[in-house]
């Protein structure tokens, strides 16, 4: 997969080390050459000075050939000028930008752009860290879920799946068993130092973990 990355901070720093050592072809735009030289000599795609809303940058950087773009800049408005360029002018099939003002994310939603907000994100892990040792927050892929994780505590040791779910509010997606994945089925026996992973509605958080004796 082709990528580009406009910004080279440390969330645009380590996201091209992590797709580069996937093996996609990355390329990497900043401003500054000194962010660049950052990723070390040991990364194995392209770096390019300029601004990561200049079409001639973008089109160096492969932007009519590209498979995804992520707009990681510290600035929400760079990031959605490049998003919109590389959606509208491009037809990039993949883009992502990342947005620090929380506040502003459902105006870009309505524009049809894809935003990741580090900042409630952070604030979500916060909150679940604050509220449960048990239940660890993953990711929010939406307004209204959540994916967590939690270990398989005794009281829901030699428990099927089944006897877990809680419709509408609570479902299994997969287990971790030994560093391995499973999507297990409803008779699935969870067993001691399992990792369940779980879609939760966000007003029921309190109510599963009560249910499940977490």
């Amino acid at each position: 997969m082709h990528v580009i990355i406009i910004g080279c901070g440390s969330l645009g720093s380590l996201l091209a080390k992590t797709l580069s050592e996937e093996g996609h072809d990355v390329v990497v735009i900043d401003r500054e050459r000194t962010s660049l030289e950052s990723l070390g000599s040991g990364f194995n795609g392209t770096t390019l000075v300029g601004i990561g809303i200049d079409i001639d940058v973008l089109k160096k950087a492969g932007i009519e050939n590209t498979d995804a773009l992520a707009a990681v800049t510290t600035d929400d408005n760079t990031n959605i000028m490049a998003a919109q360029v590389a959606r509208e002018l491009f037809q990039v099939p993949k883009v992502i930008a990342r947005i620090y003002d929380p506040e502003r994310e459902q105006i870009y939603h309505d524009f049809g752009l894809e935003t990741v907000s580090p900042i409630k994100i952070a604030a979500s892990q916060v909150r679940y860290a604050l509220e449960s040792r048990k239940f660890r927050h993953r990711f929010s892929p939406n307004e209204d879920l959540e994916l967590v994780e939690f270990e398989v505590p005794p009281g829901l040791q030699g428990k099927k799946i089944s006897q877990l779910q809680i419709e509408g509010r609570f479902r299994i997606a997969g287990v971790v068993r030994h560093g391995e994945g499973i999507i297990p089925g409803d008779d699935f026996v969870l067993q001691a130092g399992d990792t369940v992973l779980c879609l939760v509605e966000k007003g029921s958080i309190r109510k599963v973990q009560a249910k499940l004796h977490l």
